[in-house]
């Protein structure tokens, strides 16, 4: 068989089902394999870094590889900011990338780039294919570093190659991870167990790395009467109105996660690599566990670190301590949750203005109206702050972002990788004006392969999160305008159903419609430009640097 060939029964038996990508010159090849047969799809973007947000938003999700592809020079630049979003959140995805003929490399050829040299910082694991024979050994390697090392993958294949034969050779991979567990040695247990005992009012913060240990986490947090912060990325392990989660922590939080951690004698944090120091309470200590030992001690002093599985961790804990009865501590910030909460919601009421809509209550509609299963996708900007504060999700939701990347464009080429990964579930694209104008022609993609998934413009005309910026520095709004083009429009003009909402008083029926569409589709809601992103802890500096440049505003 030919070299293609065989990569393409590699990624089946690494779980591979589709391949983003742009068709070039030097992987025809691989397009031409592709079309021999049946078991992976290749998803043709408009745009090569689409394809890589979609296949990394898809690893994200699942846990599995997720592949994407670009053609030799431009087309692997393109894949970069993808790739990107995908090492910094430790999800698995390989990207193939042609190159020019083998003969030419190092003489300056036309779109001839150095990629090991780009990849470099990127990737976990990048190799050039020069000769057959690497074949399937090379194939198998990336994919099991990108499985098991958590990141990305680089596979470069010169033009000439990819049409060499290869010998048809029995080979496995081992996609699936097993039980296997990393547990601490129990001298070090103990020292946690004790640090533990000894604390009065603990609070604990979980991460990702929690994902498979929701229940042992909330038998824990009961057990210690420990109000439980979630990091963002985990906002969607445990429903957000259980009474053991306060909320959020950072300028996304709320004000119950924030009193979490300032009220609390010892900072649990289970699988979480929170990285805004200021935000970890001060003169506290803080016990961590991650399977990740490079993390222990990264953000703040005095930690006491614990390597190991967090579910394993987690389920030890729960063994060997007592069941508390104080819950002072948890009363008290349940008392400050719901004090926040009750103006989250007074700030989302629709009612709140008979003129404008505000994006608070757009985010908490979307909430209430969507599937129980349904996957939200947010964009960087305004908009997740809008997400991160109204989503109230609910048992079996997802939510997806661009999380320590904090890439604009995510929304939208995420939810094409979710759809296709889930195509029985409610796909829900947040989206910010300016976020959705980066790619949006790769709407199209969800028209071109009928995904339904349901894109929202949050449209204030402007890069709201930016001008808040800006002003909290004391500098006036400057440049943070957008000129959009009618949405629904463009939707209709591409294929799709397209809504548009200006009036609160039409806003939730036109949601409805929206959601209740077969098909692709998108709402353009027209939100207060005004809107202020407010964090939950304002600082002197930001405000005199807020009110220093309404001053410069208004003076023109």
């Amino acid at each position: 068989m030919k070299l293609y060939e065989q990569l393409l029964k590699v990624f089946h038996q690494a779980g591979v089902h589709e391949i983003f990508g742009v068709p070039g010159d030097a992987i025809n090849p691989l397009i031409e394999a592709l079309r021999l047969q049946d078991e992976i799809k290749f998803i043709h973007v408009i745009h090569e870094e689409a394809g890589a947000l979609a296949a990394s938003a898809q690893a994200k999700l699942t846990g599995r590889l997720a592949v994407c592809a670009g053609t030799v020079g431009p087309g692997a630049i393109h894949l970069l900011n993808g790739l990107y979003d995908a090492a910094k959140d430790y999800a698995p995805v390989l990207a193939l990338t042609g190159q020019v003929p083998s003969v030419e490399i190092g003489f300056n050829y036309h779109q001839e780039v150095d990629l090991q040299r780009l990849f470099s910082d990127v990737a976990v694991f990048r190799a050039t294919i020069s000769n057959p024979e690497q074949m399937p050994r090379i194939a198998i390697e990336a994919c099991h570093a990108a499985l098991w090392e958590g990141g990305v993958a680089v596979l470069t294949i010169p033009h000439d190659v990819g049409n060499q034969k290869v010998s048809d050779n029995h080979f496995q991979v081992v996609a699936e991870k097993d039980s296997s567990r990393i547990m601490p040695t129990m001298a070090v247990l103990s020292g946690a167990i004790d640090m533990i005992e000894k604390a009065k009012r603990v609070t604990i913060l979980y991460g990702e790395g929690c994902r498979q240990a929701a229940d042992p986490l909330l038998v824990l947090a009961e057990q210690l009467k420990a109000p439980m912060i979630y990091s963002l990325k985990a906002k969607d392990l445990i429903p957000t109105d259980h009474p053991l989660v306060a909320g959020g922590l950072g300028l996304l939080g709320t004000r119950g996660g924030i009193t979490a951690a300032e009220n609390c004698d010892l900072l649990l944090v289970l699988g979480s690599d929170f990285p805004y120091r200021d935000w970890y309470p001060e003169h506290v200590p803080i016990l961590r566990v991650d399977i990740k030992g490079r993390v222990i001690g990264r953000r703040t002093e005095h930690e006491y670190g614990l390597v190991g599985d967090c579910k394993t961790v987690i389920e030890t804990f729960c063994r060997k301590l007592g069941k508390r009865t104080d819950e002072t501590h948890l009363r008290e910030v349940q008392k400050a949750k719901d004090a926040g909460e009750s103006v989250l919601k007074e700030r989302a009421d629709l009612s709140r203005d008979q003129e404008l809509i505000h994006p608070q209550a757009v985010a908490a509609l979307v909430s209430s109206l969507a599937h129980d299963n349904a996957i939200f996708t947010c964009d960087t900007g305004a908009v997740t702050v809008w997400g991160a504060r109204h989503l109230h999700l609910r048992q079996g939701q997802r939510f997806l972002l661009s999380f320590n990347l904090a890439t604009m464009a995510f929304a939208m080429p995420a939810a094409l990788g979710v759809q296709l990964a889930c195509p029985e579930r409610q796909v829900i694209a947040l989206c910010g004006d300016g976020g959705f104008n980066m790619l949006m022609g790769d709407f199209l993609t969800a028209i071109k392969y009928q995904l339904p998934i349901k894109v929202i413009i949050f449209n204030n005309r402007r890069l709201g999160l930016i001008q808040m910026e800006q002003e909290a520095e004391g500098y006036p709004e400057h440049e943070t305008d957008l000129l959009n083009p009618d949405y629904k429009l463009l939707a209709r003009s591409f294929g799709a159903e397209g809504f548009s909402a200006s009036k609160p008083e039409n806003l939730k029926q036109t949601i409805c419609d929206m959601l209740d569409c077969d098909g692709p589709a998108l709402l353009d809601v027209k939100i207060a430009t005004s809107e202020l992103t407010m964090p939950p802890r304002i600082g002197a500096t930001q405000a005199f640097g807020f009110a220093r440049a309404k001053i410069k505003e208004f003076l023109g």
